[in-house]
């Protein structure tokens, strides 16, 4: 994969944010688009541009993700940008480099989660959203976290994750319809309650492997 191809390195033109302006090359001044990591004039790489995660990793801006390109653009981008960091003559580059790992990097880690995806859409649609620290009580989640704490033996504890595990695939389903609906409340209520199942389900692994 060259490093110039801009294929790889021009992120997602179709998400293109508030404010196209174009930049210049650091290097011989060119005019570079903010979307491209590397100068088409003299290819030299380009300090990362304010991107929204989706952009970066030139994904569409959705919650419902193809889990299998998200992982081959991260790690495209993370090879693109290694070799970059070792390869790159001079400490500028290597710093612009390891800024671009670090931008893809966070990109990747607030998408390839659910919860912290559906947060960070909420945010970039300018959809209000309750605090999911401080929500979804609900009388099945006490049932786990009493079960749990009362759980005797290995498989007292496999059957609460089980039924969290379970309840977790049901909320990332809800939040994918109320997102496809633009129902916003409902995908807070649901986050809230994603939130709380992870926490239980975290737990109740916890507890396995202190069990084993």
């Amino acid at each position: 994969m060259s490093w110039i191809d801009g294929n790889v390195t021009e992120l997602a033109p179709r998400m293109m944010e508030t404010g196209t302006e174009d930049h210049t090359c650091w290097v011989c001044q060119s005019s570079v688009s903010r979307h491209m990591a590397f100068c088409a004039e003299c290819h030299s790489m380009q300090p990362p541009r304010q991107l929204d995660h989706y952009a970066r990793l030139g994904i569409d801006r959705r919650f419902d993700l193809d889990s299998k390109k998200l992982h081959d653009r991260y790690k495209a981008l993370k090879k693109l940008f290694m070799i970059e960091s070792i390869s790159a003559q001079g400490p500028r580059f290597k710093q612009l480099a390891l800024d671009h790992l670090a931008a893809v990097e966070e990109a990747f880690i607030t998408l390839k989660d659910p919860a912290r995806r559906a947060i960070y859409l909420l945010k970039l649609l300018n959809a209000p959203y309750a605090d999911v620290g401080v929500m979804a009580n609900s009388n099945d989640l006490d049932v786990m976290r009493a079960q749990l704490v009362s759980a005797k033996t290995p498989s007292d504890v496999d059957r609460v994750a089980f039924h969290a595990g379970q309840g977790i695939e049901s909320c990332i389903r809800a939040i994918s319809q109320a997102f496809k609906i633009r129902l916003f409340s409902d995908v807070g209520v649901q986050l809230a309650r994603l939130t709380q199942l992870e926490k239980i389900l975290s737990h109740a692994r916890d507890a396995r492997q202190l069990s084993t």
